[in-house]
């Protein structure tokens, strides 16, 4: 095979690839589009060949690019980063791949070689927008109590760390109730732990749907949770709202195939102060209401300041 015969077989190799390749000078010229067939992956980028970067995308991105187009040079090794991209800004290519914001990963490596008089690079563009979904799935789960689906320790404690920061700044008011059920272990020593988990489930649902957006409850251990309420502007409206948390559980009959509950719940409350640096005593606090409220007869609001 003679080498003219051997380029045009690479090429022809290159065309059939699903993923795109960019040859781009570094004038942000687009000066070659080989691969890139996916179309449930890419839209058609071939008629970008002869383009500048500049002239179909948007100039705010455009910069970005040629930013790591010339950081690649000066490297002069690969280089490679994430981008999201909303596929229908591009201008003057057919839409016919999977559209609306995708996440990319690019890959760029200088030839060490003129390309058409140009220095240039090679990019090798992968749409990641699925391994992005599932990394997000894979956070979201780690931050998730997998009984419940409410947040986990974990997720609440990093949620008040920041909360301290904040009103240490803004004295943006918050207020931490520490609650559990009444008397749990009977239910699942008389009915099973699969009724104590459907108990559980029942009262994170009922407790969610009272909270309001910035607002965090989370599975503390075993049958306690642990709520942040956000901006209430003072320990009254607080006390009040968990009064009626506590009404809402105790007058709720909780139905687990032929059985029929009904339980109470104790809750603890304390408000940040300005002397919380950490989230040690405030839920120190708010646990120390939980215990008076249980040692008093249970099924009772208790407020720690």
């Amino acid at each position: 095979m003679d080498r003219f015969s051997e380029l045009e077989l690479y090429e022809t190799l290159l065309k059939t690839i699903a993923d795109p390749f960019f040859v781009i000078g570094e004038d942000g010229t687009y000066l070659d589009v080989l691969g890139g067939t996916e179309r449930s992956l890419y839209d058609d980028a071939h008629s970008l060949k002869g383009k500048n970067i500049f002239n179909f995308m948007d100039k705010e991105f455009a910069q970005y690019f040629m930013q790591k187009v010339l950081l690649t040079f000066e490297l002069n090794r690969m280089h490679s980063f994430e981008y999201q991209l909303e596929t229908e800004s591009i201008k003057g290519i057919p839409k016919d791949g999977p559209g609306g914001v995708q996440w990319f990963e690019a890959r760029l490596v200088p030839l060490s070689f003129l390309y058409e008089q140009k220095r240039a690079v090679v990019a090798l563009i992968l749409n990641i927008s699925e391994r992005k979904k599932l990394q997000q799935k894979l956070r979201d789960l780690s931050y998730k109590d997998p009984l419940t689906m409410v947040a986990n320790r974990r997720y609440f404690f990093e949620k008040l760390d920041n909360h301290i920061e904040l009103y240490a700044k803004d004295k943006i008011p918050c207020a931490i109730i520490v609650l559990d059920v009444d008397n749990f272990k009977h239910i699942n020593d008389t009915y099973g732990h699969y009724v104590g988990d459907q108990v559980l489930k029942e009262v994170s649902l009922i407790l969610s749907s009272q909270l309001e957006k910035d607002d965090c409850i989370a599975r503390f251990g075993g049958d306690e949770f642990i709520i942040s309420l956000i901006g209430y502007p003072s320990s009254n409206l607080v006390f009040q709202w968990a009064e009626k948390m506590r009404l809402l559980i105790e007058t709720h009959v909780f139905n687990v195939g032929e059985i029929d509950l009904r339980i109470t719940i104790s809750l603890g409350i304390t408000d940040m102060l300005m002397m919380d640096s950490d989230t040690t005593s405030i839920v120190c606090r708010a646990d120390k209401a939980l215990y008076e409220a249980k040692h008093q007869g249970r099924n009772k609001v208790k407020l720690q300041l």
